[in-house]
């Protein structure tokens, strides 16, 4: 598509920040186009450019993946409990739900089980000798997600856009994103709708004061110019609150020991971070952690 010129048309027709392939594939799946077939999805795009640009400018791409859980709860577990989360860019709050799951974490010599043993959804996870694998999910006496457009997990269109976003071929994250909707539907997290920044303050104002704070984010800075990040960080610094973070490298200012990130060696990986220190790198989609030297 990258080198089709219809299409590049096609996007011009969208503000650049929606010109994300995940947001143009979501709707062509919306409109049940097969997008494992290039000529049909080109085809189909070039004699229906509108029906795409409309999904496209009201939607958003809300990708709620569960399994990025099991990638920040070995740090979330580094902290005093009780916790009270704040997660921006929460969509339908699966990444809020941390004590609804149930964690296999396996590696050379692993095999660690932690969380609810009767959850519809295991969240399984390869990881490293280092990684501190905690015995039991941290106590959470309070949760709020933010998100410029709140997704209802009992709403079907909203649960059927879900689904759209997550890739063809990955049935097995398919699979889990709908029994984890359905454990959100039942729980239905507070999720209220604003700004990372604008409306962020507010939130934090009603955490309770007893409980350590902790802000989520996850494949959500990407979506955030540089400038609005800054001021993103630099709230949480000035309230003295938790930040806890996975995001494509580059996304936030880290130096990575060893060289790591000119090496090459993070790939495709996302960094996962506790406040300004990188801690480990993950599969974006949850499936491996790697615990950083030092």
């Amino acid at each position: 598509m990258a080198g089709d010129g219809p299409t590049l048309a096609v996007l011009d027709g969208v503000e650049p920040a929606k010109r994300q392939p995940n947001l143009l594939f979501g709707a062509l799946r919306w409109h049940d186009v097969d997008v494992t077939d290039p000529a049909v999805a080109l085809s189909w795009l070039a004699a229906h450019p509108d029906a795409a640009l409309d999904l496209m400018r009201a939607r958003r791409t809300q990708t709620n993946e569960v399994a990025r859980c099991a990638t920040l709860l070995p740090v979330l577990a580094l902290l005093p409990p009780p916790l009270a989360l704040v997660e921006v860019g929460a969509s339908s709050g699966l990444c809020l739900l941390y004590d609804a799951w149930r964690y296999h974490y396996t590696g050379p010599g692993i095999d660690h089980r932690v969380g609810v043993t009767d959850s519809p959804v295991e969240l399984p996870c390869v990881v490293d000798a280092d990684v501190p694998l905690p015995a039991t999910v941290p106590a959470i006496v309070w949760r709020v997600g933010l998100d410029l457009a709140p997704v209802d997990a009992r709403d079907p269109d909203a649960r059927r856009w879900l689904g759209c976003l997550v890739w063809p071929e990955h049935h097995d994250r398919a699979q889990r994103l709908a029994a984890a909707l359905d454990v959100a539907a039942a729980v239905a997290p507070t999720i209220t709708a604003g700004d990372l920044v604008d409306d962020l303050a507010a939130v934090l104002d009603r955490a309770p004061a007893e409980a350590t704070v902790v802000v989520l984010h996850s494949a959500t800075l990407a979506y955030v110019d540089p400038d609005r990040r800054a001021a993103f960080v630099d709230l949480l610094a000035r309230r003295g609150v938790h930040r806890l973070g996975a995001e494509a490298p580059g996304v936030l200012p880290f130096d990575l020991p060893g060289g790591l990130e000119a090496g090459g060696a993070v790939g495709d990986r996302f960094v996962v971070s506790l406040d300004d220190r990188p801690l480990a790198l993950a599969q974006p989609h949850g499936r491996s952690l790697t615990w950083l030297p030092g």
